[in-house]
């Protein structure tokens, strides 16, 4: 039987119809909007009203992930004449809904190929549309229905399909890259479980039949993802997405085979310490923040190591095997290569998650019945029979009440937090702005679509000036908002004053940066009662800073007197005006085309060593940038009270790279064992 009779059957439809309705319910109940959604739709809007494909007008930056993530929402401003983003965004809903719904019915026709019965296909359908995240995130804006829809295609083409197999298979595979750039990894795990666990009686195929079956729908696959991936490569300049890019490189050290070896091994005993994605696969959206029963996640906790182990074990049939395998190779990405679990890669292995609890409830309960044939069996039967289905009802019982109570959580947070502060910090800034100015924070989508401004974000998802910078300076924040001098800083309290103590100027001395707005919805959220409060309470208080001072980054030093304005204190030093940026301190200068050499006078003045209190060092650095690309020119550690030859006016001569227009030379400053009296100047540059 092919697809379209499996669509058209009446099972199918209930399915499809429960799924859609469910999810859409969701949308209603919530109208849950997640930030990436507004990061991409920008993009989309751009695109959409003739500006081409881009965040920033003018500036081809790849920063979203997925292709249809960012096509359709355009499709839907199109198709809505551009009258409403709300409207836009409610038909990228219906649509994503009927996605979700369909993944759901290839799924079931798994479970009618191999004759599960009703049960085991309730629980197989009940645990993919109940988990919590694959409605949130199927819903609130992201392309997760899709990703849904393509694995389950996949999955059915592999188990199911027996006519036109490898031409589906091909264009499962290409919905999944057109939706993911890890769609290749849900390619490859799929592909290599189907390889290594096949069962003929159950695909059709032997092993070597598989192999060219491969061949062929990776051929398919290949022209109908070429044509994106060669326009991104020419309309961007690299296929890989900018976002990539900026998580990589705040995602920790060097990665290796190895590595990810060890962590596939440390699964037993890493999940227990919560540092690993497993037991995310069926928990709430940040349940890490805190605020959900301990109970709850040592459940997950249990369950999800043991479903990522099942492929080890032969006994079980060919589907679930198929399943634990991907299921277990994602977890070791999630687990290894990202800098954190973020929720919405989990639906993906949750819904493979429910193809193996779905295959086991089946396959458990076919040993039941056939224990009735045997000696004395009946009761062995009932008794199988009964434990098995109390453990599917069970779980579906427990997987609905998560559901529920992430429902309520966010419910909430689009009321006080998502609406109540993101979008009305960015609605504030709009107002408040001027043309050209830039804001520094972390969370980019609703702040940054409803702001309009050019953004700094951290780690960087839409600005190179932020991943260069990190490049160049590590991914303090304090560091790299004295480098970039954005002005506006959006923060929470807590990264406040982590800034604040590892940089006081920015806040103290002057106020380079002054408190000119909060948002605060936090008293209204401390009275719910609700699993999951802390998550709301996260962006819930939001402080707006603005820049008091002139920007200190890129100066033009060919012009007279570049450090007169931009707010240094001025000392004259052995006849040498010299100008203070306390360590910790940074400033910039751009690099004339044609210099060649770099001179710089630096000095710790006679009072930060002959009266009391003294300092205990600075350390005095040059650096070279353009774009990713750095050297340490200088270093010097300066202490005149123990190093009498410290003391005095120093200099730096030195020779720079061969280099371009967008070449900086960075002056920075760093603190020995304390900041007491690191009074550090700097001179005039001279570039020659």
């Amino acid at each position: 039987m092919d697809i379209t009779k499996r669509l058209g059957s009446r099972s199918g439809l209930v399915v499809f119809g429960l799924a859609f309705l469910l999810a859409l319910a969701w949308a209603l109940a919530t109208n849950h909007v997640w930030e990436d959604y507004y990061i991409t739709y920008r993009s989309s809007k751009n695109l959409a009203t003739g500006h081409g494909l881009v965040f920033n007008h003018g500036e081809r930056l790849h920063t979203f992930t997925s292709p249809l993530g960012v096509l359709l929402p355009a499709a839907a401003i199109k198709l809505t004449g551009n009258t409403s983003d709300e409207a836009a965004l409610w038909l990228f809903r219906l649509w994503s809904c009927g996605a979700f719904a369909g993944a759901a019915v290839l799924i079931l026709a798994i479970a009618r190929r191999y004759q599960y019965g009703p049960w085991a296909a309730t629980a197989l359908v009940g645990f993919a549309v109940l988990d919590a995240k694959s409605l949130d995130f199927s819903v609130n804006g992201m392309e997760t229905a899709f990703l849904l829809l393509f694995t389950a295609y996949a999955l059915w083409a592999m188990l199911t399909c027996r006519k036109w197999r490898w031409q589906h298979l091909g264009v499962a595979w290409a919905g999944l890259m057109w939706t993911r750039p890890d769609g290749f990894l849900y390619v490859a795990l799929l592909a290599a479980g189907v390889f290594f666990f096949n069962d003929p009686e159950r695909t059709g195929l032997t092993r070597w039949q598989w192999l060219g079956l491969f061949l062929k729908a990776g051929a398919v696959c290949t022209v109908l993802y070429l044509p994106w991936f060669a326009w991104a490569w020419w309309y961007f300049g690299t296929p890989v997405p900018h976002t990539v890019m900026a998580k990589g490189q705040v995602s920790g050290g060097a990665k290796s085979a190895l590595g990810a070896l060890k962590t596939l091994l440390d699964f037993p005993w890493t999940v227990w310490s919560g540092t690993t994605s497993l037991e995310s696969t069926f928990l709430p959206s940040y349940f890490q923040i805190g605020g959900w029963p301990a109970p709850m996640v040592t459940a997950a906790r249990g369950l999800a190591v043991f479903l990522a182990f099942q492929w080890v074990l032969p006994l079980w049939r060919t589907e679930i095997r198929v399943a634990s395998l991907a299921f277990c190779g994602l977890h070791i990405y999630l687990s290894y290569f990202p800098f954190f679990p973020f929720p919405w890669y989990l639906p993906g292995p949750a819904l493979l998650a429910a193809v193996m609890l779905g295959g086991m409830t089946a396959q458990l309960l076919a040993v039941a019945e056939r224990r009735k044939g045997a000696p004395g069996g009946a009761n062995m039967s009932r008794w199988l029979k009964s434990a098995v289905l109390v453990l599917a009802l069970g779980g579906l019982g427990a997987q609905g009440w998560v559901t529920w109570q992430m429902e309520r959580e966010m419910k909430l947070e689009q009321i006080y937090s998502a609406t109540g502060v993101r979008r009305q910090v960015g609605e504030w800034l709009k107002k408040n702005s001027k043309p050209g100015d830039t804001v520094f924070m972390e969370p980019l989508g609703h702040i940054g679509y409803f702001s309009g401004l050019r953004t700094y974000d951290f780690p960087g998802l839409s600005s190179t000036e932020m991943t260069e910078a990190i490049h160049v300076l590590g991914p303090d924040w304090a560091t790299l908002v004295e480098f970039l001098s954005p002005d506006w800083l959006v923060l929470r309290p807590f990264e406040y004053r982590e800034m604040h103590t590892s940089i006081h100027r920015l806040f103290d001395e002057g106020h380079t940066y002054k408190l000119v707005k909060e948002f605060n919805n936090l008293p209204q959220i401390e009275k719910l009662k609700v699993y999951g409060r802390k998550y709301i309470e996260h962006d819930a208080d939001l402080l707006i800073y603005q820049r008091q001072v002139p920007r200190r980054y890129r100066l033009d030093p060919t012009i007279p007197g570049p450090l007169e304005n931009v707010g240094l204190p001025i000392a004259e030093i052995d006849g040498r005006r010299m100008y203070m940026v306390h360590a910790t301190g940074i400033i910039s200068f751009q690099v004339p085309v044609w210099a060649k050499r770099f001179r710089i006078a630096y000095v710790l003045p006679a009072g930060t060593y002959n009266a009391t209190p003294v300092t205990d060092g600075v350390e005095f650095s040059v650096l070279w940038a353009e774009g990713n690309k750095s050297r340490l020119l200088g270093l010097r550690y300066l202490n005149p009270v123990l190093t009498p030859t410290d003391r005095g006016i120093q200099f730096f001569d030195l020779t720079l790279p061969k280099h371009g227009s967008r070449a900086v030379v960075i002056l920075r400053t760093l603190p020995g064992p304390t900041d007491g009296m690191d009074w550090s100047h700097w001179g005039t540059p001279e570039f020659k």
